[in-house]
């Protein structure tokens, strides 16, 4: 018996790249289908037997109440979900949306369940009505095994976003595993925390990492965060309506402060001897102060001040860069240095504090509005003040030029990347779609002849105008494509030549030959769209009339 080797491979392939998504391990179809939510995961069983039991053995969960009308429903769907999962497999991360009471059964439900299979990652997102509601963090403390906790606020309707509220949080949390903390739009009430939130993560022992995102203080004089082992903290975007923000924290090394003061003077008050970078975005200096004389093992500070500006900005200015003395590499924006710059009687007589730096960068970042062109010549009094007591310390300083030239040259880059995309599919299509559809459209004009030799001649000729009339309609359409793909291609031609214009000599020399080159290729695939829809016209069109000439060519009588 003879086997066709080749009919039989090119069979096989087919069959493997047809079910290539069902031949993947378990491990990477659970990891995309922790993208989906859960209801859609279970639907996924009508794909192939593979996917019959799947589902049932996904360590990542992902439940939203939001896709059921009521409540009801959706504690049936999770009641039925957790009663068909293999049990035997542990959760390892849920993502639970939901609005309701946080005590609903199918909230409960999946927290007990995911409690019990040793879950390491939760993220909760808690959609708020109107009302204010308070949120219990012991409803985590079952989580002994829980390493990474996400609680965020969420709105149910538009007009509930337009309220501004955050969510209220009570109690403290207990859960001594814990390495990870992201707590974004939530207050700290001081009926709650009557002790400014100091034992708020007290029986978090193994907490590492703490981000507060678009939190609030209410009834507080100070707020306080103080862990043994924090060694990362992000404050972000936060309204504390304090007059102090402690920060006790030892073994801190990395800390992130971005906010808007809203015309408040927060001081922050930070106790962390190892503290190693310092980030600092705000409209006002950073009032800050240091409990241990200095942060003596600072490596890294950037500083920037986005704020229009208010009276004693710059002695506080002054007052933040004498607390970042052992400073090595520190960053500023212009804003920070116009500070200094308009301190002169406050530094004419000082010594600079930095005796570490080894670089300093000013920028304008952030600022590009407004600004005066080319750089800012610092005053004798600044430079002094700055890097030129530290002899090894380099004072790096860019222009507005600079950083636009630099923001252009990456979207010239992106833009060159995208169009260069663009002309490989159109190489693709082209050899694809160049002889295909003449032939076919060929092939059935000459069938349709041959089928029609004994047709009246009136209904033959109606038949082949409407024919030519569908394939006029054919041809506008596909002409109406490729005019588009004509059009972006030019656009985003146009869109890279006029960034290079822009671009400082030095910079359009090293990108321009790439330029050229893709211009070129541009142009072939726009020679050969166009060249191509000539040929299809002038081909089908021909055939039309040419079926029309021949029937209306009269039968000799008999």
């Amino acid at each position: 018996m003879h086997i066709d080797m080749d009919s039989w491979s090119s069979e096989k392939r087919k069959k493997e790249e047809t079910d290539r998504l069902s031949s993947l391990p378990n491990h990477l179809i659970h990891k995309i289908l922790s993208f989906i939510s859960m209801k859609e995961t279970v639907k996924t069983i009508a794909l192939s037997s593979r996917y019959r039991f799947i589902w049932t053995t996904l360590p990542y969960l992902n439940f939203s109440t939001e896709e059921f009308l009521r409540l009801k429903k959706s504690s049936i769907f999770v009641t039925r979900y957790l009663t068909r999962r293999n049990s035997q497999v542990d959760v390892s991360s849920l993502k639970l949306c939901f609005r309701g009471k946080v005590t609903q059964p199918c909230v409960k439900k999946l927290m007990d369940y995911a409690f019990s299979h040793n879950i390491q990652q939760l993220d909760v997102e808690y959609l708020l009505d109107n009302d204010i509601r308070s949120f219990p963090l012991s409803l985590f403390n079952s989580g002994h095994s829980l390493k990474h906790l996400s609680l965020k606020k969420g709105f149910k309707t538009k007009s509930a976003l337009k309220c501004n509220r955050n969510l209220g949080i009570m109690s403290t949390l207990d859960i001594p595993g814990l390495t990870t903390l992201y707590l974004q739009g939530v207050t700290f009430w001081t009926y709650y925390h009557r002790d400014n939130c100091v034992g708020l993560l007290s029986k978090c022992a193994n907490l590492k990492k703490l981000t507060l995102k678009s939190c609030e203080t209410q009834g507080m004089n100070s707020f306080s965060i103080c862990h043994p082992g924090l060694s990362n903290l992000t404050l972000d975007e936060g309204r504390f309506n304090v007059n102090v923000v402690n920060v006790v924290a030892p073994k801190l090394e990395n800390l992130t402060i971005r906010c808007n003061n809203n015309g408040n003077s927060v001081e922050y008050v930070i106790s962390a001897p190892n503290l190693d970078s310092l980030a600092y975005s705000g409209d006002h200096p950073l009032h800050l102060k240091s409990t241990d004389h200095g942060f003596h093992h600072l490596k890294e500070a950037d500083i920037r001040v986005t704020g229009p500006n208010v009276a004693d900005q710059d002695h506080q200015m002054v007052c933040l860069l004498q607390h970042l003395h052992n400073v090595k590499f520190l960053t500023l924006n212009l804003k920070s240095l116009e500070l200094l710059l308009s301190s002169m009687d406050l530094i004419a007589h000082e010594h600079s504090p930095f005796v570490n730096l080894k670089s300093l960068t000013i920028y304008p970042e952030g600022e590009m509005r407004g600004l005066p062109k080319g750089k800012v010549n610092l005053s004798t009094e600044v430079n002094n003040y700055l890097p030129d007591t530290s002899p090894r310390a380099t004072l790096t300083m860019f222009s507005r030029e600079e950083i636009i030239a630099v923001r252009d040259v990456v979207s010239v880059q992106k833009l060159m990347a995208e169009l260069r995309v663009l002309l490989k599919q159109e190489i693709a299509n082209t050899k694809t779609q160049r002889k295909a559809p003449m032939e076919r459209n060929n092939a059935k004009m000459h069938d349709k002849g041959k089928a029609q030799p004994g047709t009246k001649m009136q209904l033959q000729i109606e038949g082949n105008i409407t024919l030519i009339k569908r394939c006029w309609k054919d041809l506008s359409v596909q002409f109406e494509q490729r005019k588009d793909k004509v059009c972006l291609i030019i656009s985003k031609l146009g869109s890279i030549e006029g960034l290079l214009k822009k671009l400082p000599a030095t910079n359009r020399t090293m990108i321009q030959p790439c330029f050229s080159s893709l211009c070129a290729e541009a142009d072939t695939v726009l020679s050969k769209i166009m060249k191509m829809q000539y040929d299809e016209n002038q081909g089908r069109l021909s055939v039309c009339f040419h079926e029309l000439a021949t029937s209306t060519t009269f039968e000799p009588s008999s």
